[in-house]
């Protein structure tokens, strides 16, 4: 099994009875705080934490009712991506970003690729911000806003946009069973897209979305680590993104 042997879990797979149920989502309720924790997102003001908690714990009573533990995959590992789904999905709905934060992003992504181009990836905020025509506390604000809007929009990239043949891009990083040569040739070649545009971010930018991501630490967390603020690392970590997705978006256009 890939639970540890216990007897709520042995009860619960052999009876679903409700009881059981309810003590599972109160064993595992630590695993939708910490998801919460680390969006360090600004909420709309129809939604607060509690909102953001009762969504994950949503996302958390899917995974025990839907978790085969046959698979051989830790319930924790499936509940956590249950859990941030469901929050993320919650929030994707709520409209909490608005288009012109949007349409800010973009352009923004537009000055960093130009500059890019000219100077290489290790662009300072001061020249992004005098080309965007704003000053760099407003970038940095623009960042800070824009890290949980710049994580919806690659998973949007690689979730739920598709091809003209109804595949999306998510499908061809999760399918190493596919018995198609030409989806498993794509699938290395966008894992090797991923690997290169992650080598290509400057170094600190690297390390917050290994913190982040790998290592499980929210933006607080990190921030002690580097002795930065948590609004900084959360620039860090919308600049990164942003520049993962605007990557991505290159190589597939260029394929």
């Amino acid at each position: 099994m890939a639970i540890k042997d216990n007897t709520i879990w042995a009860t619960y797979l052999s009876k679903r009875e409700s009881s059981k149920r309810h003590e599972l989502v109160i064993k595992y309720l630590p695993l939708v705080k910490h998801q919460v924790n680390r969006l360090a997102v600004k909420l709309p003001q129809h939604l607060d934490h509690e909102d953001l908690v009762s969504y994950g714990i949503i996302g958390l009573m899917e995974a025990i009712e839907r978790f085969d533990p046959l698979r051989g995959v830790s319930f924790e590992s499936y509940a956590s991506q249950r859990i941030h789904g469901a929050i993320i999905d919650a929030l994707r709905k709520a409209h909490w970003a608005p288009r012109t934060l949007v349409d800010k992003l973009r352009r923004v992504s537009q000055v960093y690729r130009k500059l890019e181009q000219k100077l290489g990836n290790d662009v300072s905020d001061a020249a992004v911000a005098k080309e965007a025509g704003i000053t760099v506390s407003e970038l940095h604000e623009l960042m800070e806003r824009g890290s949980q809007m710049a994580l919806l929009s690659l998973e949007d990239f690689l979730y739920k946009q598709q091809d003209s043949k109804g595949v999306t891009r998510g499908e061809l990083l999760h399918d190493p069973y596919s018995p198609n040569p030409v989806k498993l040739f794509e699938e290395q070649e966008l894992r090797q897209a991923l690997i290169e545009s992650l080598e290509n971010l400057n170094e600190k930018e690297r390390l917050v979305l290994t913190l982040y991501y790998y290592e499980g630490l929210t933006f607080k967390e990190i921030g002690k680590v580097l002795g930065l603020s948590e609004s900084r690392i959360c620039q860090l970590h919308g600049r990164a993104i942003l520049s993962l997705r605007r990557k991505l978006d290159d190589f597939i256009t260029n394929r």
